[in-house]
């Protein structure tokens, strides 16, 4: 993805993502998770069948105005999760978010950040194992502010909701591994990047 100009407006779509099953916003031509994590290995986007149908609408919900999700006990009011844990979604296992703001004709997506990392460090006692760190962490290199014409981006969630309807989901989600079978994955996946 380029690096977006001070005033410059990005683009924002929506597309199938056939392989894993999902529908990802794409912006400035680079689907969301792919800027989140270039290696792909942090998270997906929540419009995904591996996920309750219900979950997605109620994203979907929040991706349209900071106002229809009300804050829950992982995320606040107008806070919006770009990608999720692929296994179940778990707040705790990394989710990347913003703060989303409808300001007339704009929509700004602002102050990328960790989501639930108080909550982590509270139950768990550690930090480090919620976030990636150093040259693996995407706030390193996800900007800070991205802002679109409000056209553009109510057509992108028109456009989800039109690929939700177009790709029917599931009535059961595949189920999830296991919590140990997660932690056996996150646990090789930090001794290969060792």
């Amino acid at each position: 993805m380029a690096e977006p100009h001070a005033n410059a407006l990005s683009s924002i779509t929506a597309r199938w993502n056939k392989l894993e099953e999902t529908v990802e916003l794409v912006v400035d031509g680079t689907p969301v998770p792919a800027i989140v994590n270039r290696k792909r290995n942090v998270g997906i986007s929540p419009f995904a069948h591996r996920f309750l149908e219900s979950g997605v609408n109620e994203w979907l919900a929040g991706y349209r105005d900071p106002q229809l999700r009300g804050a829950t006990k992982e995320l606040a009011s107008g806070e919006l999760e770009l990608t999720v844990c692929p296994y179940d979604a778990d707040i705790l296992c990394g989710t990347f978010a913003v703060w989303l703001a409808r300001t007339g004709d704009r929509v700004i997506w602002h102050d990328p950040h960790w989501a639930g990392d108080d909550i982590a460090a509270e139950i768990m006692g550690r930090e480090d194992m919620v976030t990636p760190e150093g040259n693996e962490d995407p706030l390193n290199w996800f900007p800070p502010k991205l802002e679109f014409p409000a056209t553009e981006y109510d057509a992108a969630m028109d456009s989800v909701q039109h690929l939700i309807e177009a790709h029917p989901w599931p009535a059961f989600p595949s189920r999830p591994p296991s919590r140990l079978a997660r932690m056996m994955i996150r646990l090789r996946d930090m001794r290969d990047h060792v």
